[in-house]
């Protein structure tokens, strides 16, 4: 495949976010965050990285496209871990941003996405959940592995509600009942089924998904980019996409259902189930029969 092939040498300093250049114009940006690409502070100060590289005219940017160095995981979801301890009183004072934190900061680094004049694809590859499949509906098109891509939004079986994005993203590209079933359900949707959503562009089979994505990308690339902002500019006038303070809102509706007395049954019931934090890997590929009532 064309990504395997190309350097890896990336040109922001950021341990688990690389960046390269694939052609003129066009950047493939690898999430590789072991085990499973946690959004995390570190792959979050990472895409922040990108942003400021992309806004740097000097570089050039017109498309990035987003991937993943695990073909199990596009993005497995937020770091729960700081968060979910806070909540029941183990909590580290003074560490690390965790979710509450990356998500209040997580607007404008959506907003930049969909409205930037730079064009951005997902090559979907895993599973993409939660905040991850945020990431994946906020960029302008989604491309998925026919046999290995796995889309959810689990908050709602977690006790709390999809924030990011996710929400009003699923909304946008599936309509209100789809979405529904999507968000309401907190089940993985495969590649075939979110095609037909309308929440992927397309479902492929994976052999040949990377030269797919690479070729569109390089074409856009190619182009004049004042015709490529353009179109991307008007289409978001005719759509208007979600804007930071409606992300806010929800964001605080989001954090304030874990701290319920439900909210706290919930995540025990949850926890006790999963063996506790981190999940094992096992767990993370099944992410969904968490939520079940047995």
């Amino acid at each position: 495949m064309e990504n395997a092939a190309a350097s890896t040498t990336s040109l922001i300093q950021n341990e688990v976010v690389h960046l390269r250049e694939v052609s003129p114009g066009c950047f493939a940006v690898r999430i590789d965050n072991p085990p499973v690409n946690l959004i995390d502070p570190q792959v979050f100060a990472g895409l922040l990285a990108v942003k400021a590289f992309a806004e740097d005219s000097t570089h050039g940017v017109r498309v990035l496209v987003f991937e993943s160095a695990n073909p199990d995981f596009f993005v497995a979801h937020m770091d729960l871990s700081v968060d979910l301890e806070a909540i029941n009183g183990a909590g580290p004072d003074g560490g690390p941003p965790g979710p509450a934190e990356i998500a209040q900061q997580w607007a404008s680094l959506s907003h930049w996405l969909s409205t930037a004049p730079v064009v951005s694809i997902a090559i979907l590859r895993g599973r993409a959940r939660g905040i991850g499949y945020t990431l994946a509906a906020t960029v302008d098109m989604r491309f998925a592995s026919k046999e290995n891509t796995r889309l959810c939004l689990p908050e709602v079986g977690f006790g709390a509600l999809p924030d990011g994005g996710g929400l009003e993203w699923a909304q946008i590209q599936a309509g209100r009942a789809r979405a529904m079933e999507f968000i309401l359900s907190s089940e993985d949707f495969d590649a075939d089924t979110a095609e037909l959503y309308g929440l992927v562009n397309r479902s492929i089979p994976d052999a040949e998904l990377d030269d797919f994505v690479y070729r569109l990308a390089r074409r856009i690339a190619s182009f004049n980019p004042a015709a490529i902002a353009m179109v991307k500019s008007y289409l978001t006038k005719r759509q208007p996409v979600p804007l930071p303070e409606e992300l806010a809102e929800t964001s605080v509706a989001a954090m304030s259902l874990p701290t319920s007395e439900a909210g706290q049954a919930i995540i025990g019931r949850i926890l006790a189930k999963a063996g506790g934090l981190p999940f094992d890997y096992a767990v993370e590929l099944d992410l969904p029969r968490l939520c079940d009532v047995d």
